[in-house]
Order: C-alpha cells, then structure tokens, then sequence
C-alpha cells in the first residue's frame, strides 16, 4: 500500500554559491538550489536539480550564464535549520 503524506517544511537553508556573481545571480542560485535539493527523491535524485539548474541558465543575468552549470556545481548546502512538518492528507 502506498500512502501520500502531506509535507511543509519552514525554516532556512543555507547556501554557499560562487564569489564572482552578483548578488541576484547569487540569489537566484541559492533558492533554486535549495529547492531542488530538498524535493531531491530516492527514485530519482537529480531530477529536480536538472530541472532546476536549466530553469537557472535562463533565468539568470546573461554574464552568469556563461558558467550556470559550473556555478551550480560549486554550490554548497552550509546549513539546514527549520522542521519539516506533516500537514495531513
């Protein structure tokens, strides 16, 4: 049997992303990053930041889409604080 169990998680993440973007390229990255990483599943662990990384290169300054793959790799999670909360369902 499988069951659907709702999710929310609430509480910071922590990314360290290359010096030589700008602070929106930086920022974009880090959220896509963390969001990918968390929606990461065990059947399919790169999809989501697959996705994410190509929703990046287009996203991001025209400068920063020169290395959008090379930053993305270089990224770190420093730090998760937060809970995950089940919200029913």
């Amino acid at each position: 049997m499988r069951l659907k169990v709702l999710v929310q998680f609430s509480g910071v993440v922590s990314v360290a992303v290359p010096d030589h973007l700008s602070a929106d390229d930086s920022s974009l990255l880090a959220e896509k990053l963390a969001l990918a990483r968390i929606l990461a599943t065990c059947d399919n662990p790169d999809a989501p930041e697959d996705d994410a990384c190509c929703e990046y290169a287009e996203e991001c300054s025209d400068t920063a889409q020169a290395t959008a793959e090379e930053d993305w790799d270089a990224c770190e999670i420093t730090g998760v604080s937060g809970a995950w909360l089940a919200t029913g369902g």
